[in-house]
């Protein structure tokens, strides 16, 4: 059931952007005409397959990328949210747009929905696409790690969100002390942003990882404020010492 939360969202969404069109012209190598037709029809349902099929392809497949995107925020952003979303991934069509440049409103719709989804994944003990897919989805639809992991800095410690934390570092730290930099969205600058994600994940995880059931994770994670070569020789250290 969507929370009250994240139906005003939906309805903000809604308001801003129900009934928008975009023009009906694209690729007909990947779409039938009729297919692209639905985009001039105020409010015609795309379905599912289709909303997703648009939502993910490259901007040069549309007439007007940006008028698409709009176009599909509405129906898309109830689809992700009613939990029944199977094949939503990054990269998105709205990261592959310049949304903050769009009129305030619009703005503020998109950061007010992405903001409640990314609040209630957290908290949400077991939610339904999981906290690396959602995390994913909104730092490339943000096109920016900051508002991603200010609500997770701003989080209580030693709640929902501490164990979330947990689990994605744990399934992501031999990537992160490899500087492997596809921990990010593929289709960002993931050599730039990396550095970010690491000094981030060493201010704010190794505190919170501090009673986590592996007693390692968090000095592992301290490990990335160092250089490649020192980090690999406190890594052996670390693992020796462990027995």
């Amino acid at each position: 059931m969507t929370s009250p939360a994240l139906a005003s969202a939906l309805r903000r969404v809604d308001a801003v952007f129900g009934g928008t069109t975009a023009p009906a012209g694209g690729c007909l190598h990947c779409y039938g005409a009729e297919e692209l037709a639905l985009l001039a029809v105020p409010r015609a349902p795309l379905g599912d397959e289709l909303l997703l099929r648009f939502f993910h392809k490259v901007p040069d497949h549309f007439t007007d990328h940006a008028a698409t995107m709009r176009r599909l925020l509405p129906e898309l952003f109830a689809l992700i949210a009613s939990g029944r979303c199977s094949g939503i991934a990054a990269p998105t069509g709205l990261g592959r747009t310049a949304w903050r440049s769009w009129p305030r409103e619009q703005v503020t719709a998109i950061e007010g929905f992405l903001d409640v989804w990314w609040r209630e994944t957290l908290a949400d003990p077991e939610p339904p696409y999981g906290v690396g897919t959602v995390w994913e989805l909104c730092v490339d639809m943000h096109r920016s790690l900051t508002p991603v992991h200010d609500v997770w800095a701003a989080a209580p410690r030693g709640g929902i969100e501490d164990r979330h934390l947990g689990d994605w570092v744990a399934y992501r730290i031999d990537d992160l002390l490899q500087d492997d930099p596809f921990v990010l969205p593929w289709d960002m600058d993931g050599e730039a942003l990396l550095p970010e994600l690491q000094t981030w994940l060493v201010e704010h995880a190794v505190p919170r990882l501090a009673d986590h059931p592996d007693p390692l994770l968090a000095r592992k994670v301290a490990l990335l404020a160092l250089g490649e070569e020192e980090r690999w020789v406190a890594y052996s250290e670390l693992i020796a010492s462990a027995g």
